[in-house]
């Protein structure tokens, strides 16, 4: 003990030195929370404050030493009023097939009689997007030949399926309805799709809208959005590319339920699940103007044509790019043209990057496919090109098999 003691009593500085360090590290600390709080009022304690909030600061609001606060009561309201604005949209599609029914004319008959009787076997959900009868929905919903299909709307109406008419590249198809009786309906409920234009983003919410386990209708969900442009394996003959994903516990039963921002919108189509994730969910992104596409093309050849290219293109990677001493990999590389096709004729050739069509920067929010179905076959785009480094724009006639 006696020799700790004189110890001490040797870093006797030392110790005070420290001591002095730490008390000043300490009086900073305090007049900094003392400081930002009387200067951006970050911590508050206001007991007349009523009703939970949030609140959320960004760099830019600091600096003007404001705060935005939200309140939950505010979001579950926007949540609400966004599911009676789609609600009326989201329709029911019914599966019924000719089953065989067996009857026993009494306890000890061997031959059962044979009846076939037409059953429900499956619901399913669509979107409504056009007042004139064309709901949108998965093709795997509608992909089987021998059932009948029918619609049920919110308001119990029941109209009959008259057409049916499937993406021959992506997981899509329309269905169009009918009266009982024939006649063609004008006046549906028709969702708000977004616009091309409009951004998506990570982490922002999504509501989803339909039925689960083909029982449990007006099912809804409040999912957050958690990666866009996912890529799955094609085992259905649909490509599965370019996909968003959302990370929640859905079941095999939801297709196609739509996706919707709280601005009333529809953004996304449920198109696949994953078991090995607990059934995280893959939508396929759409939006007004590959609708109208759609549509118009229905209109125009009876069927779902998609305008092409006439390239073989790949998306570029970080290994491309840097080959090709690029900045970005956003872009898409043309790994090979069609002879004597429209692009062969504007001058495409193998190694071109595509950089924009029309005015439409090709990026990870606007990938390729789904800024090419927008535009309608016969039309003629513009494609901004990079050939050893060299810029240039080539114009070609979107045409169709």
């Amino acid at each position: 003990m006696i020799y700790i003691f004189k110890i001490l009593k040797k870093m006797k500085k030392q110790i005070l030195l420290i001591l002095w360090i730490v008390l000043l590290i300490n009086g900073i600390m305090l007049w900094s929370v003392y400081y930002f709080n009387n200067n951006f009022n970050i911590i508050t304690n206001n007991s007349t404050n009523t009703g939970s909030s949030v609140l959320l600061t960004e760099n830019n609001v600091i600096k003007q030493n404001k705060i935005t606060t939200y309140n939950i009561t505010n979001i579950q309201s926007k949540v609400i009023d966004t599911i009676k604005k789609v609600w009326n949209s989201v329709v029911s599609i019914v599966i019924s097939k000719d089953l065989n029914v067996y009857y026993y004319s009494n306890p000890f008959s061997l031959r059962p009689y044979v009846e076939k009787k037409k059953e429900k076997i499956w619901w399913w959900s669509g979107i409504i997007v056009s007042k004139a009868g064309y709901i949108l929905t998965n093709k795997h919903v509608v992909e089987d030949l021998d059932a009948d299909y029918s619609v049920v709307t919110k308001n119990g109406n029941i109209y009959k399926v008259d057409k049916i008419r499937t993406d021959p590249i992506l997981d899509i198809a329309i269905v169009h309805v009918v009266n009982k009786d024939g006649t063609k309906i004008y006046d549906l409920p028709a969702a708000d799709i977004i616009d091309f234009n409009s951004k998506v983003d990570i982490w922002q919410f999504v509501l989803a809208i339909g039925n689960a386990f083909a029982e449990y209708d007006n099912t809804i969900t409040l999912w957050i959005l958690s990666a866009k442009w996912r890529k799955l394996e094609n085992n259905n003959g649909s490509l599965y590319i370019w996909l968003y994903q959302t990370d929640a516990a859905i079941n095999p039963w939801n297709s196609w339920w739509p996706l919707i921002n709280i601005d009333w919108e529809v953004i996304w189509i449920n198109t696949a699940i994953t078991a090995q994730g607990q059934w995280i969910g893959f939508s396929i992104p759409i939006n007004q103007e590959f609708v109208n596409a759609t549509l118009k093309s229905i209109q125009d050849y009876w069927k779902i044509k998609r305008p092409l290219l006439w390239v073989k293109i790949i998306q570029l990677n970080k290994t491309i790019a840097k080959k090709f001493k690029l900045s970005t990999y956003e872009w898409v590389l043309v790994q090979g043209v069609l002879k004597n096709s429209p692009a062969f004729k504007a001058g495409l050739k193998k190694w071109d990057i595509i950089l924009n069509i029309d005015d439409i920067k090709i990026n990870k929010n606007k990938p390729i496919i789904y800024t090419l179905f927008t535009k309608n076959i016969n039309d003629t785009v513009s494609l901004t090109i990079n050939r050893d480094w060299e810029i240039s724009t080539k114009k070609i006639k979107l045409t169709i098999f």
